[in-house]
């Protein structure tokens, strides 16, 4: 069963083409990998799933429900990490976390220290303390923390380090086994042969 589906998909930006003719699906319980060079339209796709830029042409759903008249109810059962990671800086990680939980229906304490433990989290520091890697940490507990259905990454290792690479695929390969569907985009494809059922690539 088809979760995410993408058709046709078309978006420019003036005269440059962000992703033409793209056309894919994801299915349920699986880590779909989406690979391609810097600037090949794959955080573009991903924006337009998440409502964050409206497509020029195409169709895109997400359970089946419209990315664009039905972002909102989406975004209740979706998780994303971008690839630039952007928070508050000023806010303590623990003050993040409560207000992103804010967002979803239900307790997410207990997933929230969970994924904290496991990813090595600090919740005590201020956002702007923290290195690269452990704000992408702290994107990856604000997206899972709701025990989303569906899991969109844009990039979701860069700044990690092996260990942490290792233990993300394996909490993914967890939460597919639950039922969730991961579409994550990546240029590695070593890390895409390993860990992903289905790939799709894009380029120019």
């Amino acid at each position: 069963m088809a979760v995410v589906t993408i058709e046709h998909l078309h978006k420019s930006y003036g005269k440059h083409v962000g992703v033409r003719d793209v056309t894919l699906t994801v299915d349920e319980g699986e880590i779909f990998g989406f690979v391609g060079p810097n600037g090949a339209g794959k955080t573009t796709t991903l924006k337009v799933l998440m409502g964050f830029v409206f497509a020029d042409g195409g169709s895109a759903s997400i359970c089946g429900l419209d990315v664009v008249k039905d972002t909102k109810k989406i975004k209740a059962f979706t998780g994303h990490v971008p690839s630039d990671v952007r928070l508050y800086a000023d806010m303590r990680v623990k003050e993040l976390f409560e207000r992103n939980a804010s967002f979803y229906r239900g307790d997410c304490a207990p997933e929230t220290k969970r994924l904290c433990e496991l990813f090595e989290v600090d919740a005590a520091k201020r956002f702007h303390e923290l290195s690269g890697g452990n704000k992408k940490k702290v994107s990856i507990v604000c997206a899972l923390m709701s025990k989303p259905r569906v899991v969109i990454l844009d990039e979701p290792t860069n700044g990690l380090d092996p260990m942490m690479q290792k233990k993300l695929f394996e909490e993914l390969n967890r939460q597919t086994a639950n039922g969730a569907s991961v579409l994550l985009s990546s240029h590695n494809l070593a890390e895409v042969e390993e860990y992903c059922q289905r790939v799709a690539f894009i380029r120019e």
